[in-house]
């Protein structure tokens, strides 16, 4: 077991200091920002999700893992859960450890909920927080190398071990069995970022996978069984695994940050490396009152990472979330970029030539930027040029939803309410987000989850 290999005097592992770290935290006294955050995670992820049982992938995923019987398995719960979410690709992430922690954590825990009814509202939204902390110190030190040079997708690699913490929370287990259950994800953990190139179904299968394997973790280790004491720092473990140029310093020294409050709430249905040019195009727009018709073209400015993401006519969903010019050509038509208008325009001709209007294109300043501080990957200036001859730029560094740039109040309730409407309508909606607020005074987690499931 994990934490009984390292006795005596031998020096506390990596392990062993996040095991502090997670020690620390208690709903009871977390800050109540953290609470609140934990909250907005969760309904954000559940409207998704609600949202994305729509599509034909996730009818057929639930399908694969039994149908109506998948609400008795908690793994195939989670998987179904987690994956169904991913596909709409407008779920949270975090900038310094990269991905989309909350499909894997906020699946395990409304899925263990469903499964062990007498777990409370705190407890889960416990094991939320504690989650965050967990993918985030992994994330944190793997990536961006990892997801750069590696092709490792850290939604499954560090979303498996966030998913053991929130699961070993709600199992109530100990801190012996919590490390061991953390150790054996992060030793089985994988998952590849191909598919964001040919389109494959890993790309959001990876999420669930990662849920999955947290959950059956958790309990594995509820029964003594668990993987390496250093399983991170080893020489044959998980940093030397995935990170060419991990953050070692930091791998050393995991301390608790509350990194929740670091995770960022998605507004457009594209990778994130693209949000900050829409919010640049967008602030232009609004400032000028600019239709579509008036614009002539449009240049994009950023580092090695947006230019990449410069492709034209995108042949399925996940190159269309990757393109910067059919993004910003959708959102310059609908003044939004969702999944259904991200679907429905991979056959529209109109958008793919105005799309050929948008470049994309280094810039050196930004590259500089890029290279002083690696989490802003994303940053973008953006030229955008009318019909009538005029010139408009705006500089955006971070993107809103960013602890630099905070969404107005109420944002994520309006997303939610949005995402909820075709499935469980207005005041079905209004009533759940409600339900997710006061979730700390429930008994009983799981139940509102459950109702709301058995409707979609």
């Amino acid at each position: 077991m994990a934490a009984e290999k390292n006795t005596g005097t031998m020096e506390p592992t990596c392990l062993d200091k996040l095991m502090d770290v997670l020690d620390q935290i208690a709903y009871d006294t977390a800050p109540a920002p953290v609470t609140a955050k934990a909250k907005e995670c969760l309904a954000d992820f559940f409207g998704i999700f609600c949202e994305g049982t729509r599509k034909q992938e996730a009818k057929d995923l639930r399908t694969a893992l039994g149908g109506g019987s998948i609400v008795n398995d908690a793994e195939d719960m989670a998987f179904w859960m987690g994956s169904t979410a991913r596909m709409l690709d407008i779920d949270d992430g975090h900038r310094f450890a990269m991905a989309h922690p909350g499909v894997a954590i906020n699946s395990t825990a409304i899925a263990m909920a469903a499964a062990l009814p007498d777990v409370s509202g705190k407890i889960l939204l416990e094991g939320v927080i504690k989650a965050y902390e967990v993918y985030c110190y992994q994330g944190r030190v793997i990536n961006p190398s990892a997801y750069l040079k590696r092709g490792v997708d850290a939604t499954c690699i560090c979303g498996s071990g966030a998913a053991a913490a929130a699961a070993g929370t709600m199992l109530g287990l100990s801190r012996a069995q919590m490390a061991d259950a953390i150790s054996l994800s992060a030793s089985l953990a994988g998952g590849l970022n191909q598919s964001a190139i040919d389109g494959s179904a890993q790309k959001f299968l990876v999420a669930g996978w990662g849920a999955k394997l947290g959950i059956a973790a958790a309990n594995l280790a509820k029964y003594g069984m668990g993987g390496p004491c250093r399983v991170f720092e080893g020489r044959l473990g998980f940093c030397n695994a995935f990170a060419p140029d991990p953050d070692l310093a930091y791998l050393d020294y995991p301390t608790l940050c509350w990194d929740i409050l670091n995770v960022y709430i998605k507004m457009y249905a594209c990778v994130r490396r693209i949000h900050a040019t829409l919010d640049a195009v967008k602030a232009i727009v609004e400032r000028e009152g600019l239709k579509a018709d008036a614009v002539q073209r449009v240049k994009v400015f950023g580092s090695q990472f947006l230019y990449d993401a410069g492709g034209y006519r995108p042949k399925d969903m996940a190159q269309a979330q990757t393109s910067v010019p059919y993004a910003v050509a959708l959102f310059l038509k609908y003044g939004e970029v969702s999944d259904d208008l991200v679907h429905e325009n991979l056959r529209n001709e109109a958008i793919m030539a105005f799309s050929e209007r948008v470049s994309v294109e280094k810039d050196a300043e930004i590259i500089k930027l890029t290279e002083k501080d690696k989490s802003l990957w994303g940053a973008a200036r953006v030229e955008l040029y009318t019909t009538d001859g005029r010139m408009f730029t705006e500089t955006k560094i971070t993107p809103d939803g960013d602890p630099e740039t905070p969404l107005p109040e109420g944002t994520v309730r309006r997303k939610f309410l949005a995402h909820t409407q075709n499935t469980l309508g207005a005041a079905g909606g209004g009533a759940l987000w409600d339900s997710i607020q006061a979730l700390d005074g429930e008994a009983k987690a799981g139940t509102a989850f459950l109702q709301t499931i058995a409707k979609l």
